[in-house]
């Protein structure tokens, strides 16, 4: 289980969260048997238990983050908790084109992709003004 841990430690640790979010629990499963040998039968649990431990981890980061925002403005990103007036002000200074260029800057649209189509009409509201 230390080991199968320590394999998807080292294979998320700079990867951007929406390249994660495609994963299946198989494809990961893959990448942590690749890296050591395959599981007998019974051992395939510890592996299973850290991919959903994983999983969970960024389950809880989303609520955390969710939770946490508390006001009146407008939340565009729960992924990682930008504000719509955050957005508007980055596109704006740094005369930003694109949803890509957004997520650089301060990771909207970067994670599950269900704000990008918000911010692509933030961009084209702003490029019509």
């Amino acid at each position: 289980m230390i080991a199968a841990a320590d394999v998807l430690a080292g294979t998320i640790t700079g990867t951007r969260l929406s390249d994660l979010h495609s994963l299946d629990h198989d494809e990961v499963f893959g990448v942590v048997e690749n890296a050591l040998e395959p599981f007998p039968t019974e051992r395939r649990q510890c592996a299973d238990v850290c991919i959903e431990a994983l999983r969970a981890t960024f389950a809880d980061l989303r609520a955390t983050q969710i939770e946490e925002f508390a006001g009146e403005k407008a939340l565009v990103c729960t992924c990682f908790g930008v504000l719509e007036e955050t957005i508007a002000a980055h596109i704006s200074e740094r005369s930003l084109k694109t949803t890509d260029e957004v997520a650089a800057i301060c990771n909207a649209g970067g994670g599950c992709g269900s704000c990008r189509m918000l911010i692509e009409e933030m961009l084209d509201a702003l490029r019509i003004s």
